[in-house]
């Protein structure tokens, strides 16, 4: 399968490494010449003005960390005709059948491990050594950084971004536009749109200013 990469930084970088051989790369897009260039990334840069046309494929995978540009960028994509196939690296142990073709764009990376009746949506990433307890549900636009355990039955929200070696306990609901900070231990439901960190996890509180 012939992909374009959406995204120059780590996360796509990580992504062409690993699924080297699960798929050919023919190129990247991104606004960031300047990566392409630094890390001698194969295949073509298209810079962030494509079409299937251009691209010679109409297969992406947006490699793209923050759930909000991921949303954004997606539908535009989607309107020009691309598509987002759901990719699980070998080396990743299931006990959920993943070939659910009512949802698009779920990667899931090396040594992710993945209980039973556990339910994605759209465009859900799954970045290496992450494991997902039974019967948990995600919403779209979740990204799960490495090295995340998330406990069974818990329920992730619309755009919520989890830490790298984060922990969430059994049960609970993290709810829409979430940041879990890298290396939280959650033992407690999560409230929409706001940031969490720390062992336990508490909500971030940003400093005021006085103008």
């Amino acid at each position: 399968m012939d992909i374009v990469v959406i995204g120059t930084g780590g996360l796509a970088r990580e992504f062409a490494s690993f699924f080297a051989k699960e798929v050919n790369v023919v190129g990247f897009s991104s606004t960031n010449t300047n990566e392409f260039e630094e890390f001698s990334l194969s295949g073509k840069f298209f810079g962030s003005n494509i079409s299937p046309d251009i691209v010679g494929t109409n297969y992406a995978v947006l490699a793209i960390g923050s759930p909000n540009a991921k949303r954004a960028v997606s539908k535009n994509l989607k309107k020009l005709g691309f598509e987002f196939p759901n990719l699980v690296h070998s080396s990743a142990v299931s006990a959920t059948q993943l070939n659910d073709k009512n949802c698009e764009g779920i990667i899931i990376s090396p040594n992710c491990v993945i209980g039973s009746n556990v339910q994605f949506s759209n465009h859900v990433y799954l970045n290496f050594m992450v494991g997902i307890g039974h019967d948990t549900k995600f919403d779209s636009y979740v990204q799960v950084n490495s090295g995340v355990q998330i406990g069974g039955a818990v329920s992730v929200g619309e755009g919520v971004l989890i830490g790298s070696g984060s922990t969430i306990r059994q049960g609970l609901r993290i709810k829409n536009a979430c940041t879990v900070g890298s290396g939280s231990v959650v033992l407690s439901p999560v409230r929409e749109g706001i940031t969490v960190i720390g062992n336990p996890a508490k909500r971030l509180k940003l400093p005021s200013f006085d103008e």
